[in-house]
């Protein structure tokens, strides 16, 4: 017999219902939820949902779904898009919202939207309470691992979203037996790789380029996109209409920024950031980062070699151009320092293609 006996989506209620083999005990960090429980339950609720009494509000769920001994997850997320990986003596349910995303020294104003990553373990081992804390660590720092890799934008590396939950749980009517339940352990390594895989796989696919562009590079393409065209203002191509031009530097930034090495030197520049922000980089303190030191110009080769490709010595004018720009107060768009200089890139490049194809020059 499987873990799970059934799994339905109740429209009607907004939920998504785990019905489970047999009664699970659950090591879960939610309040007013039963050790016990027979069934797991995602609700789905507003992006402004508010509560005075949760308490109230998990037993009004459980009632009207006749759950009485239900886990209840809620989630803002399209729990008709849930991940559900079985693995022969495990079953991993999820629903998955990257929003909003939290790190050290962050204080979201919306930090009780529940968007949320909800993750949901259900194993055939005997794991005493330790061992299941144990995994609920296992499942967190995968978890973690995950939201690191997606780059959720925060002001330092994000390890999920605000109000990320997960409930953990083994058949009752096992002899707990099993202490430990870590990434070293057969256990553990085989929950955390399907996590950490699974969540980056689905993540990526939920952002798409937008989505990979904004967590990346602090903007989205209709930001950079609007840049372009206020640099562009400064040296417009006479007799041309700026709507053909918009949608001529639409297609050349998505050309451009589909490109798997750009994409690349995106994430690189992301890392050092995320790297120099918090002073990992031994040589580079937070003050000197925060004040964009003159010693730093890794950033300038950053951007450099990222020009010469796109565009070649034109896209490196077209950059040098567009950081006289922002000295000039013309153009800012508040980025960390490698990644602004990733910009000047990118739009330097863009426009020095544009250019060329229809005859103007920068100024």
């Amino acid at each position: 017999m499987g873990l799970i006996s059934r799994v339905s989506l109740d429209r009607d209620s907004r939920a998504l219902i785990i019905d489970l083999s047999e009664p699970y005990k659950f090591i879960v960090n939610l309040p007013h939820q039963p050790n016990k429980a027979r069934s797991i339950i995602f609700k789905h609720v507003s992006k402004d949902f508010n509560c005075s009494n949760l308490e109230v509000f998990y037993k009004s769920v459980r009632s009207k779904l006749n759950r009485e001994e239900s886990i209840v997850f809620l989630t803002a997320a399209n729990i008709e898009e849930y991940l559900h990986i079985t693995d022969n003596d495990l079953e991993v349910i999820a629903t998955v919202g990257l929003e909003i995303p939290v790190c050290p020294g962050s204080y979201p104003i919306d930090r009780f939207r529940p968007s949320t990553i909800n993750i949901a373990v259900l194993l055939n081992h005997p794991l005493s309470d330790c061992g299941l804390l144990d995994l609920f660590k296992t499942i967190t720092e995968a978890k973690s691992l995950a939201a690191t890799e997606l780059s959720l934008r925060c002001n330092h590396r994000s390890p999920g979203t605000v109000t990320d939950a997960i409930a953990v749980g083994r058949p009752v009517s096992l002899n707990p037996s099993i202490d430990f339940a870590g990434m070293a352990t057969s256990i553990g390594g085989r929950v955390a790789s399907i996590i950490y895989s699974s969540l980056v796989k689905y993540g990526l696919s939920k952002m798409g380029l937008n989505g990979f562009i904004s967590s990346n590079l602090g903007l989205d393409l209709e930001s950079i996109i609007d840049i372009t065209m206020r640099a562009y203002s400064q040296a417009p191509i006479p007799g041309v209409d700026e709507g053909r031009v918009k949608s001529i530097v639409e297609n050349i930034l998505k050309d451009v920024l589909l490109d798997p090495n750009v994409q690349a030197i995106i994430v690189a520049a992301r890392e050092l950031d995320l790297h120099a922000s918090i002073g990992s980089i031994p040589s580079i303190s937070v003050d000197d980062f925060k004040s964009d030191s003159a010693r730093i110009i890794a950033d300038e080769l950053l951007a450099s070699a990222l020009s010469l490709y796109i565009a070649g010595f034109r896209g490196l004018l077209g950059t040098y151009w567009v950081e006289r720009l922002k000295t000039q107060g013309l153009i800012n768009a508040k980025l960390p320092v490698f990644e602004d200089d990733i910009l000047s890139a990118i739009v330097g490049s863009t426009l020095s293609i544009l250019y060329s194809r229809m005859g103007g020059r920068f100024e």
